[in-house]
């Protein structure tokens, strides 16, 4: 399917899109990323059958880690409109794709990872998507434990680093005429 990007930009911008929001534990995340998206596959496949934008949230119970999929004309969530505006406004008929995103402050340094799941054309409830899907989860998952590893190491390492608080000694002098 494709779309005019200022109708794109003029529906995303007056909000005129579906959204679904959903949260999981990080542990059943882990434990079958397939099942834990389940909801936003079909919700982004009604929409995508209906030709309707949209964007399906997955947020992860007490951590600071949020996964989109949304159907865009460029891999850029909605709230970059001002951005899509200035690279799209000439364009005329765009591809949509779905793309998947992540957020976290330790999955990289932009804090976001974004990757095409399909485009919309091929996008379906399927084995193969739900397939690619949870792989890259994991994928991301996995970078966001590493990188918080990383993290806490050097923290560590810092702060054996420091030396001790030094003891302020006050030596009295005593003048003799």
């Amino acid at each position: 399917m494709e779309m005019d990007a200022q109708k794109f930009i003029d529906d995303v911008t007056a909000e005129s899109f579906e959204t679904c929001s959903v949260e999981v534990s990080l542990a059943d995340l882990k434990k079958d990323a397939a099942k834990a998206f389940q909801p936003l596959m079909e919700f982004m496949e009604e929409q995508v059958n209906s030709g309707r934008l949209a964007s399906a949230l997955l947020q992860v119970k007490g951590e600071d880690i949020s996964f989109y999929l949304q159907n865009n004309i460029v891999n850029l969530p909605y709230r970059y409109i001002k951005n899509i505006s200035k690279m799209m406004s000439d364009e005329t008929n765009c591809p949509l794709n779905v793309y998947m995103f992540v957020e976290s402050p330790d999955v990289n340094r932009s804090k976001m990872r974004i990757d095409e799941l399909s485009s919309q054309d091929d996008f379906a409830v399927n084995a193969d998507l739900s397939a690619k899907l949870s792989a890259w989860t994991n994928d991301q998952l996995a970078a966001i434990e590493e990188n918080q590893k990383i993290e806490q190491e050097a923290a560590e390492k810092t702060d054996k680093k420091k030396p001790a608080a030094k003891k302020k000694t006050t030596e009295k002098t005593t003048n003799k005429k």
